[in-house]
């Protein structure tokens, strides 16, 4: 039996394609909701994070350009995460007809609980892994990440 060697590009492809899947999967939910105690949706975890890793003050279309999402999207994103408390809207220092979002304290703490069950379930898959191997997959993920962002940049 002979062992087909795929090209490196081409496993690449396949292992992106595979991660996003199972990422994203039920099963995976399930896990994250278990830890969670509660349904969370993804997009609600996404939002928040760009909400408070944001530069400036941030508005919905800002929410969107990050998020890489149609401004409807993010729009609906955030005006759920607002209705559930998770952010608040003030108006805009220097620009009257836009709002500017932040975090409130419910929706920190939510954050914060997202991301520690991430985190417990990114240990959970790279259990055995060292440190070092950990941090150069996470610095090659950014940088192709980094890649992607600069590529879109540019069209």
């Amino acid at each position: 039996m002979s062992t087909v060697v795929e090209p490196p590009l081409r496993r690449l492809d396949f292992a992106l394609g595979r991660l996003r899947r199972v990422w994203e999967s039920p099963a995976l939910r399930r896990r994250f909701t278990d830890r969670m105690g509660a349904s969370v949706e993804p997009g609600l975890v996404r939002t928040l994070r760009t909400v408070e890793l944001a530069d400036d003050e941030c508005g919905v279309t800002d929410v969107a350009a990050l998020l890489k999402v149609d401004a409807s999207t993010a729009s609906r994103l955030v005006e759920q995460a607002v209705c559930a408390g998770y952010l608040v809207r003030s108006a805009c220092a220097t620009d009257r007809r836009r709002c500017v979002l932040a975090v409130t304290d419910t929706g920190a703490e939510l954050l914060g609980r997202a991301l520690h069950v991430r985190e417990e379930l990114l240990a959970e898959l790279t259990e055995g892994w060292s440190d070092t191997d950990v941090d150069s997959l996470a610095e090659l993920l950014c940088r192709l990440a980094d890649r992607l962002v600069e590529m879109e940049t540019r069209r």
